[in-house]
């Protein structure tokens, strides 16, 4: 979910076209990791601007040049393991626009067919599950055998395209599976004791020995599609057991107010969830912190001990994906953030050089993308580019395997 969801006005029908490849140098900077806790006396910054737009106020010009300058860099690092991850002169390439919002959401990787699926809204107001081919970088919408109704997040687990959904008046906010290959699509989970659940917004599997869990988020957003009719059950982190046939809230609203993006480790060992301050659905006087936080899974698949990992600088962190080194990268309002698995910020892709000024100035943010192999799928509503990286970030892997996995 993010702020397009309560903020845009959305412009004509989808049209899918292809796009000529265009390409980006990006600049990258290295600073040092200590600006990000000391600077000079009469420094000035504001939660509603991007962290590289701190100054040090009137007659002191030259105590944050570097900050400066990282605010005209594609790449921003505070550690040398952050640039590791970029070639020499490293590249973006812009290979897919539409002169509307159309690509912001989900970023999953269906590496069987080397393709990255993803949501984005339309004209009327509803989003579209939509597909971009990497070898071809063609843009489709899959054939599905059953609509399946404001796609939001989801995942790709054993052949399976998890989408997590939040349905309208008439069809139950629900986390449908779908066949890639096929387009066969059913519902996996829709309500809790003849409840509805209130929209599913992201959703990750792990597995354990031989057992295999769902987890979900489940937050109000699909009031905003179902004619204003209010959630029912309270804001949680759902945990589905297809073995025992058990549909189980985890976590609670007293943990995470409004759960957003969700992952697992590749170990299966640690569950991830991004929180979003109650602000924005429920006006300036709501709670909460825009925060990811950490769950060790027990030997049972349940999550314990939670664990604040890291905060938005601004903003809300929402998609949020975990590579095979247990980097943990999310989407914030600076750009896409990448994580230590001890919670350092290694460095980010810089918002300010992906999006358009006018969509900088009206505070929106790269919402989520994609980690696929060795590259970075950024889906920058109405562009998408992609991040060519120096290594395999995501392959085949382990218990709770992030987001593919290539033999």
């Amino acid at each position: 979910m993010g702020l397009h969801d309560l903020l845009f006005g959305l412009p004509a029908i989808l049209v899918l076209v292809n796009f000529p490849v265009q390409a980006l140098t990006g600049s990258a900077l290295l600073l040092d990791s200590s600006v990000t806790y000391l600077l000079p006396l009469g420094f000035q910054g504001n939660v509603s601007d991007s962290f590289v737009s701190t100054n040090a106020g009137v007659g002191r010009p030259n105590d944050t040049a570097p900050l400066e300058a990282a605010a005209k860099a594609s790449f921003v690092a505070f550690d040398e393991e952050f640039l590791d991850l970029l070639p020499p002169n490293a590249s973006l390439e812009l290979v897919a626009q539409k002169p509307y919002p159309f690509a912001d959401e989900m970023g999953v990787w269906v590496w069987s067919r080397n393709e990255v699926w993803f949501t984005g809204p339309t004209i009327n107001g509803s989003n579209h599950l939509t597909v971009l081919n990497l070898d071809t970088m063609r843009v489709y919408e899959p054939k599905t055998s059953l609509p399946v109704v404001n796609p939001n997040g989801g995942y790709y687990h054993e052949g399976v395209v998890y989408v997590a959904a939040d349905g309208n008046a008439t069809s139950a906010p629900a986390i449908y599976g779908v066949d890639p290959d096929t387009g066969e699509a059913w519902v996996v989970v829709d309500s809790y004791f003849g409840l509805r659940l209130n929209g599913p917004n992201d959703v990750t599997w792990t597995n354990n020995g031989k057992a295999s869990y769902m987890f979900f988020t489940d937050d109000p957003l699909s009031s905003l599609y179902n004619d204003g009719l209010q959630p029912q059950l309270p804001d949680a982190v759902w945990r589905f057991d297809p073995q025992q046939k058990t549909l189980l809230p985890v976590i609670d609203r007293s943990d995470i107010s409004v759960p957003n993006g969700i992952r697992v480790n590749k170990e299966g060992t640690k569950l991830y969830v991004t929180s979003t301050p109650e602000p924005y659905y429920y006006g300036a006087n709501g709670t909460a912190s825009s925060a990811i936080y950490v769950f060790d899974l027990d030997q049972d698949g349940f999550p314990r001990d939670q664990r604040l990992f890291g905060l938005a600088q601004r903003g809300i962190s929402d998609g949020l994906h975990i590579d095979d080194s247990g980097r943990v990268w999310t989407g914030e309002a600076d750009g896409i953030v990448v994580r230590s698995s001890n919670g350092k910020i290694l460095g980010f892709l810089n918002a300010m050089a992906l999006l358009d000024a006018a969509e900088v100035e009206a505070g929106y943010s790269l919402q989520n993308f994609a980690l696929a192999g060795d590259k970075v799928v950024i889906l920058a509503l109405d562009k998408i580019w992609v991040l060519q990286l120096t290594t395999q970030i995501v392959k085949c892997g382990g218990a709770g395997q992030a987001d593919g996995c290539l033999s």
